[in-house]
């Protein structure tokens, strides 16, 4: 299968937004995260085939981008602000929904 070329997903506001939490529910998966600006996202991945995380939750992230692996399988990557840091995060799934709440404050 060939690689293809990744693409930025999710609203801009993911850029410079903080991972908070990373939680499985079955087949699913739910990453809240907190944008610059205070405004808490929670991405929903479902149909997960697989996540590799390392020291995840805290990583500022760069931007959020998703590659096909196969006809129904998405790779998404977030991609960490300080590329001397070790923390990452991919997950393999199927779809992936976006909720947003207004900014805390």
């Amino acid at each position: 299968m060939s690689e293809a070329t990744p693409v930025y997903v999710g609203p801009p506001d993911l850029h410079d937004g903080t991972v908070l939490a990373i939680e499985e529910r079955g087949a699913d998966v739910a990453v809240r995260i907190r944008s610059f600006e205070g405004r808490e996202f929670e991405l929903r991945f479902r149909g997960v085939q697989a996540v590799r995380a390392h020291r995840a939750e805290g990583m500022l992230l760069y931007a959020l981008t998703e590659r096909r692996e196969a006809p129904s399988v998405r790779r998404f990557t977030f991609a960490n602000w300080d590329e001397e840091d070790d923390a990452r995060l991919e997950i393999d799934a199927q779809e992936l929904h976006v909720e947003s709440s207004a900014p805390a404050g």
